[in-house]
């Protein structure tokens, strides 16, 4: 059986609805999810999916969430540095202890960088490492989701603030990468144990900007600002500190030139590239005729 965490989750629901369109079979008792929430994954339960309920602040509930799973898709959980390390140790020590052959984690491309949001991959890398388990891990780019929560506050007044600098980055939407995912946690063979899926071509937000204003017909122009001042500002919109920080870490590990990695192993795995920057632009700002 494979499992996937957080099925509740964005990306986890995801991967277990692409799972399920690669291999159908799976929903004759092949697939199961971890989740907190049972109530919440009812359309899965539906389906045939096996809904376990478990939470990685509650150890003695992973035992038996995990039992009689061959493949595990460990996603990664929200919070602190700290909070988020501990989870994933504890998810890898239950999935040791039921027999798990195979756990696949989706990591984050800088997991190197040194920002808050990287700290809880770095770790988790290492804990699978020192483990001994058979694992793979899938180091995803930036969400290109996340273009549409940065820009469109930033269209009504023409200005899109970001400590990026001149950096460049890849994006991917949420819903190829956890395509690539569930082609992997399906593959008979994985020939790497580390999948860096990024776009098909690393641009700087100046360059983002210019094209989503071209797109949706509206002007936005680029500004890069300090981490502190974004950090600021986030905060005084009512985001907690520790996650301003973290944000603020992320751009300016982009300024300094560390998420601007493209690979191919996207298409190695899927068959395909991804969607290129300008088809996700277009998705995301065209504008709709009215209904």
């Amino acid at each position: 059986m494979i499992l996937v965490t957080g099925a509740n989750g964005q990306l986890g629901r995801r991967i277990v609805q692409h799972l399920i369109a690669r291999e159908p079979s799976l929903l004759d008792g092949g697939l199961g999810v971890s989740v907190r929430d049972a109530a919440r994954a009812t359309e899965l339960a539906s389906r045939g999916v096996i809904v376990r309920q478990a939470d990685f602040d509650q150890p003695d509930s992973l035992a038996a969430a995990f039992a009689g799973i061959r493949r595990l898709v460990l996603v990664s959980t929200d919070g602190p540095a700290a909070q988020r390390s501990a989870r994933h140790r504890r998810a890898i020590d239950a999935a040791l202890a039921a027999g798990v052959s195979h756990i696949l984690y989706t990591s984050f491309l800088g997991a190197d960088c040194p920002t808050e949001l990287a700290v809880a991959h770095r770790d988790t890398e290492a804990a699978l490492e020192h483990s001994g388990v058979a694992h793979t891990v899938l180091r995803n780019t930036l969400y290109a989701d996340d273009l549409r929560y940065l820009a469109e506050p930033a269209l009504t007044h023409g200005v899109l603030r970001l400590p990026a600098g001149a950096g460049r980055v890849s994006l991917v939407s949420r819903d190829e990468l956890a395509q690539a995912i569930a082609a992997a946690t399906l593959a008979p063979r994985l020939d790497k144990r580390v999948y860096e899926l990024t776009g098909q071509a690393a641009f700087p937000y100046a360059d983002i900007a210019a094209r989503i204003a071209r797109v949706s017909g509206r002007p936005l122009a680029y500004e890069a600002v300090s981490a502190d001042a974004y950090a600021g500002s986030l905060v005084a919109r009512g985001v907690p500190a520790w996650h301003a920080d973290a944000q603020a870490g992320l751009f300016a590990s982009v300024a300094a030139g560390l998420l601007a990695a493209v690979s191919h192993d996207f298409a190695a795995l899927v068959g395909h590239p991804p969607k290129s920057l300008d088809c996700l632009i277009h998705e995301y700002f065209a504008p709709r005729s009215p209904a």
